[in-house]
């Protein structure tokens, strides 16, 4: 492979990867059928890197692999018309836009908690990630570092708190 097909290749990879499980969910909503599900997946991701030379970078990866995706599902659904159980073509478009909008939601969401957590203090945001990243317990946390047990809980759910907030005064200003 020449470096400029690698580079295209490495790019695609990583925008994939991070939204693969986000793109089978948006076809899994439309599909009731798990294997159909997969299929489709399967044909959309090959599809996407055939086309990703006409994907425009400023633009969200995740909604462009999902519009492929939706005319994916749509052209399956087509083919498999002998089927007695088919959503109609408007009910995908309805349920297609529903679930983009659920996935921006979520993004936002993200992109809300991401600020929000970096704006607590160093020693804050590391309890916050040893309590929900952490491969130790916050029991082993509070041994290692000889604090009770109950005041790392207590300070955990202050901390939920200040966070559930801050996210909600993001996107209500959003």
């Amino acid at each position: 492979m020449t470096s400029a097909i690698e580079s295209e290749y490495e790019a695609f990879l990583g925008l994939f990867a991070a939204h693969r499980d986000r793109v089978f969910a948006f076809i899994f909503s439309l599909l009731p059928n798990h294997a159909d599900a997969e299929d489709v997946f399967q044909r959309c991701s090959l599809l996407l890197w055939r086309k990703f030379s006409e994907y425009d970078r400023e633009r969200s990866f995740l909604s462009w692999a999902c519009g492929i995706a939706f005319y994916e599902v749509r052209n399956f659904v087509r083919s498999t018309q002998r089927d007695r159980m088919q959503f109609d073509t408007a009910l995908m478009a309805q349920l297609s836009d529903h679930r983009l909008k659920q996935l921006d939601r979520k993004r936002e969401h993200l992109d809300a908690l991401k600020s929000c957590l970096d704006s607590l203090q160093p020693r804050e945001r590391e309890l916050v990630q040893q309590a929900y990243l952490g491969e130790a317990t916050l029991k082993d946390f509070a041994q290692t570092t000889g604090q009770a047990l109950q005041t790392l809980y207590n300070r955990v759910a202050r901390l939920r708190r200040i966070l559930f907030e801050c996210v909600r005064r993001k996107l209500a200003a959003e």
